[in-house]
């Protein structure tokens, strides 16, 4: 019922705290509720302002109740979405609210420390890990694998994985709370042209890295047709991992040998009710150009493989099949350290035509749907929209739609 952001920037001076209390007050604000309507909350920070020398680990939950002044009633953090913020956060959610124990639920997202310490990668992309110490490498080196595998074994060339760079960088160049608005529009020799960051990607493809905020707030339908905003229901979706990402090399199939299970994809279609052609916008979470292409295939749009040629074919486009990532991003829009809920925020805001970008008068929610200058989307019912996940072995999904 409520979704919100706050500035996305590469300024400092702000705790994660700070990004996440104002995102939740400006998306209560949204849906017409205030923090005693809390219940549940789901919450990522990467800094809390410290009165001792330790991070408050299993006691976050207190002190969001301190916090807020409310009593909190679940505080599940599924670990398997961007620490507990985005689609399986949602999905938890969900089945808390359609149970009984909550009515209302809170997920919202704060960092402040994303911007890098150098100018080679963000803090985070060099883990240690068994797999990163004594090789030097990093989270951009270790997909890049990935992406010349899947080149090698598909034909999947460098021009698509520009293309796909291309097409989510010029939403954001139309977006006005995008990090990276107003520096396109980009072209697909533009993307090739970048410094190489990790063979074959060229920094372009990459997400970059920022500070900032976000929030949402979930209630019963009965709730949410008695509050003031349009009414997004949440249709169901699917969860699977398959491997360690980020601890393992990242991998295009399991190790043993076989395919990936897709089944818990079909699952989640199935509990939505919906096929991929019902699908109006997507929103893919896209880290790297290459993961893009990646997950066309597991999510069943494209068969195996298929990823390079479904892009070619302009599918990403406004005026294409499926638009997607239409705020420009990880790429462009926003990367935070934990980007996962921002996608199902754009995927929100794009079914409730509150889209801000180039047309005269989007502020009145009117559209020119021209490429170029617009992002809405045209008619937008059903959007499907992605969490943080290896598309090599699994993410979050989640299918929403104007109720």
């Amino acid at each position: 019922m409520g979704v919100a952001t706050t500035e996305q920037t590469r300024a400092g001076g702000r705790y994660g705290l700070s990004y996440a209390l104002e995102a939740l007050t400006a998306a209560l604000a949204d849906a017409g509720l205030v923090k005693s309507d809390i219940q549940g909350l789901y919450a990522m920070l990467d800094q809390w302002p410290q009165t001792g020398p330790s991070d408050p680990g299993n006691f976050r939950h207190t002190n969001w109740a301190a916090q807020l002044g409310i009593p909190i009633r679940w505080y599940t953090i599924p670990a398997n979405s961007g620490f507990g913020s985005g689609v399986a956060a949602i999905l938890d959610a969900a089945a808390a609210i359609g149970a009984g124990y909550i009515d209302t639920a809170a997920i919202v997202v704060g960092q402040s420390a994303a911007t890098p310490g150098s100018d080679r990668t963000a803090p985070w992309t060099s883990a240690e890990l068994e797999f990163n110490e004594w090789t030097g490498t990093y989270t951009a080196a270790q997909f890049a694998l990935a992406a010349r595998r899947h080149m090698h074994e598909h034909g999947t060339t460098i021009e698509q994985l520009a293309l796909v760079a291309a097409t989510i960088r010029n939403y954001g160049h139309l977006n006005p709370d995008a990090v990276m608005h107003g520096r396109g529009p980009y072209t697909v020799d533009d993307i090739l042209a970048a410094p190489i960051a990790a063979d074959p990607l060229t920094r372009l493809m990459c997400a970059q890295t920022n500070n900032g905020g976000g929030a949402m707030v979930l209630t019963t339908l009965e709730r949410a047709r008695d509050l003031r905003a349009p009414v997004v229901a949440v249709l169901g979706g699917a969860d699977q991992f398959s491997y360690p990402a980020y601890a393992a090399p990242p991998l295009l199939g399991p190790s043993g040998g076989g395919a990936w299970s897709r089944q818990w994809v079909t699952d989640g279609f199935a509990m939505a009710g919906v096929t991929h052609d019902d699908l109006d916008v997507v929103e893919l979470y896209d880290g790297f150009a290459s993961w893009i292409v990646m997950q066309w295939e597991m999510l069943g749009f494209c068969g195996p493989g298929d990823g390079g040629p479904f892009v070619e074919s302009g599918v990403m486009a406004l005026d294409g099949r499926y638009p997607t990532c239409t705020d420009g991003g990880c790429l462009s829009f926003s990367h935070m350290g934990v980007p996962a809920l921002l996608r199902p925020i754009e995927a929100v805001r794009q079914l409730r035509g509150e889209i801000a970008d180039a047309c005269p008068d989007w502020r009145s929610g009117v559209h020119t749907h021209q490429p170029g200058q617009c992002r809405q989307v045209r008619d937008a019912e059903v959007a499907l929209a992605v969490s943080m996940g290896p598309p090599t072995g699994g993410g979050q999904f989640v299918v929403l739609a104007l109720n």
